[in-house]
């Protein structure tokens, strides 16, 4: 059932599909770099027009100090979904690896599931690891 896939004879609607999408993403991208430039274009100019006395009135790093360096509430919790978020994104990755390289392919039935389970029980290895150092960052 695979066959018309593997094998595909006309080749420019595949490539006409990736230029369409790549002309999107490029599209998309530059009106968030145009939002995102503007906004700091407006800050940066209220910033310069304030006056000396508005400038030491308004010393946030001071007034955020003791939020940023403060240890969360539920650190374990936090330690756990980072780990394990560890664990997923380092699966995808290496599956995505191994289909690119050709190791699983979609005519194999079972193969993609199969090295889905197998990476990510290797994976809970990082995610132990990534689990612990994160942990102890917050003790």
């Amino acid at each position: 059932r695979w066959d018309i896939y593997l094998k595909m004879s006309n080749s420019r609607v595949h490539w006409s599909a990736i230029a369409n999408s790549t002309i999107i993403v490029l599209f998309l991208s530059g009106m968030v770099g145009l939002i995102m430039v503007r906004t700091l274009r407006r800050d940066l100019s209220r910033y310069n027009n304030m006056s000396q006395e508005e400038q030491q009135e308004e010393t946030g790093w001071k007034l955020i100090y003791a939020d940023v360096f403060r240890a969360p509430e539920n650190g374990t919790l936090l330690s756990v979904l980072v780990g394990t978020g560890t664990q997923v994104l380092a699966m995808s990755l290496l599956t995505l690896l191994f289909a690119v390289l050709g190791f699983l392919s979609p005519a194999n039935r079972g193969a993609l599931m199969t090295a889905l389970v197998f990476l990510f029980i290797l994976m809970s290895v990082f995610n132990g690891y990534v689990t612990i150092r994160v942990a102890k960052m917050f003790e």
